[in-house]
């Protein structure tokens, strides 16, 4: 079984209690029919959120969260859609076993996670024996554990083609395992890419191998480490090493500690840190930065000590300043890199480190006073300009002052200057997200607010869905179609509709499914006219032969035949008589 079919999904749904299954993960109070908790999915101090049984659904009232049981224990865990599913089950005693790859993948992909999935348990394998006695020793001189070894699955490749021979006797082409990147080819000989080397499997988010990385340990080698190139299954950047194995400790202590290189986060697994993945050596991107904010947005950079590192830093909080990231920094003296750091300094002087990470602000700081002339006061203002958009994103008032009062010492600003430089930020930001709102608002066309309000009133009007289908079928905006559409093709097949079973209907669909909520969460009044309906059907009328109209006239104007330059000329005279 790959993927449970929506049939089976409902029928776990309506076999569980959400309101059970909600107060396993946060307590809640009794009101009336529902139930209602703090909502784990803003800063909520208030109970906010209300869990219907009734409805089989979660909503909050403040940060617009909604969905089904399963939605909940997705957000909650930050898991897939699938494993919420499977949990849910569990928890019911139906077991589900999944394969949660994506419906587009091909038999080749599969047969790569199977060829990387022998490759790893071979390299392990040659670990053990006699020929591995020398790299057990390299591993054991770097202080490098079997409990290590086998958690992180540490293997050797060895001086010959084995491997290669391996992989063909069960069945795998050479044009497959060249394009899996396990293996070379030259003069018309297929040969293991990897050799005589210690064997670290890459993975993907879900803890498959997909890929290695191969470091020298006895002799001389012009590389160091050779890596997978990327594959089909392998992109490196769009995973960060160690995450599936991190996961579980990010959330409980909702912190991440983010390095460069894989020896990193195993030397730091030694001292029991386990909430750590790294970047592999690469510049982060935003793939990263979105596994990152799906576990915390509380974030320890703690790259090498080098200037390499320190572009690192820069390049990570660059690309993150429009995040809601919490980030912290940790700068290793003597330009060791995390690994090198702890087998010299020792276990208590790498934890002090990370149990004193700097401030963002605090880094800046210390960046500033290299180039920032105090005497200067020309200086001082542009220092003072740069750090403001920084202070005025502090929620913490207590944090706030203290910041503020070492950028007074420092520069000798009074700190009352630098509140009301703070102040006038903070309102300037404020204005400009009012404006957007009002503009938001303003941009909404008769024709946005006519397609909203006909989605309102399907989804709480059965007898809407088919009017629907029977008298329009053109909405301004593409999601908006598309839900509409998938709206008359649920009620076709299953006879009725309700949000909650569409939901689960929709599976991972997120544009959907954050529509189809957005349109649930409206505070309209849920009676109606037929002259209503078929006012807002009038008025998307309008906008389809307005559009009409002007895919004719354009036509219209490069036509040069007299004949068809006529007819098109008919068709809009009729349409501009209909839209009056």
């Amino acid at each position: 079984m790959t993927k449970p079919t929506y049939e089976e999904i409902l029928n776990i749904k309506n076999k569980v209690n959400i309101v059970d299954i909600v107060s396993e993960f946060i307590p809640l109070q009794a009101k009336g029919k529902n139930f209602f908790g703090i909502c784990p999915f803003h800063d909520d101090h208030n109970p906010s959120m209300s869990v219907s049984n009734e409805r089989k659904m979660f909503k909050c009232f403040v940060c617009g969260e909604s969905g089904d049981v399963f939605g909940f224990v997705q957000k909650y865990k930050k898991i897939s859609y699938y494993e919420a599913v499977q949990e849910v089950a569990s928890k019911i005693g139906i077991s589900i076993k999944l394969d949660t790859r994506s419906k587009n993948t091909s038999s080749i992909y599969d047969k790569q996670y199977e060829i990387y999935d022998i490759s790893n348990k071979y390299y392990q394998n040659n670990l053990n024996t006699n020929l591995g006695k020398i790299a057990r020793i390299y591993l054991k001189d770097r202080q490098i554990t079997d409990e290590m070894i086998k958690h992180f699955q540490i293997g050797l490749s060895l001086n010959d083609n084995k491997l290669t021979k391996l992989l063909e006797s069960k069945g795998f082409d050479d044009d497959l395992l060249l394009r899996s990147g396990i293996v070379a080819k030259t003069d018309n000989n297929v040969f293991d890419i990897f050799r005589n080397r210690i064997m670290f499997p890459l993975w993907d988010i879900n803890g498959k191998t997909i890929g290695f990385s191969g470091r020298i340990y006895e002799g001389k080698d012009s590389s160091k480490y050779i890596n997978t190139m990327e594959t089909d299954i392998f992109k490196k950047g769009t995973l960060l090493y160690n995450y599936h194995n991190a996961r579980e400790h990010i959330i409980k202590e909702n912190k991440i500690i983010v390095c460069e290189g894989f020896m990193d986060v195993i030397r730091l697994y030694t001292i029991g840190v386990h909430n750590a993945v790294a970047t592999m050596g690469t510049a982060v991107t935003k793939e990263q930065l979105n596994l990152i904010r799906k576990l915390t947005n509380n974030v320890i950079l703690m790259f090498d000590g080098d200037s390499a590192g320190e572009k690192a830093t820069e390049t990570f909080i660059g690309l993150s300043k429009d995040t809601d990231f919490n980030i912290s920094i940790v700068r290793l003296e003597e330009d060791l890199d995390p690994d090198d750091y702890i087998l010299k300094k020792g276990k208590d002087k790498m934890l002090y480190h990370l149990s004193n990470p700097k401030s963002l602000m605090d880094y800046k700081l210390d960046k500033e006073k290299k180039t920032l002339d105090i005497t200067n006061g020309e200086d001082v203002s542009k220092f003072i300009n740069k750090v403001i958009p920084t202070l005025s994103k502090i929620n913490d008032d207590i944090a706030l002052e203290v910041e503020i009062n070492k950028i007074s010492k420092m520069t000798g600003i009074n700190p009352s200057l630098i509140k009301s430089r703070i102040k006038k930020d903070v309102q300037n930001n404020q204005k400009s997200d009012k404006i957007t709102i009002r503009q938001k608002e303003k941009g909404e066309s008769k024709y946005d607010k006519a397609a909203k309000m006909i989605l309102f009133y399907m989804i709480n009007h059965n007898n809407l869905i088919l009017y629907y289908f029977n008298n329009l079928c053109y909405l301004p905006d593409d999601i908006d179609r598309d839900l509409a559409s998938k709206i008359v093709l649920f009620y076709k097949k299953y006879e009725s509709f309700n949000v909650s079973d569409f939901i689960t209907y929709l599976e991972e669909d997120t544009k959907l499914i954050n529509r189809l909520t957005e349109i649930d969460n409206l505070d309209y009044k849920k009676e109606y006219t037929m002259e209503e309906i078929d006012g807002y059907f009038k008025i998307i009328k309008e906008y389809s032969n307005k559009k009409q109209i002007n895919e004719l006239s354009n036509k219209l104007k490069n036509e040069t035949n007299e004949v068809v330059r006529k007819e098109l000329a008919k068709r809009i005279e009729k349409l501009i008589k209909e839209s009056k």
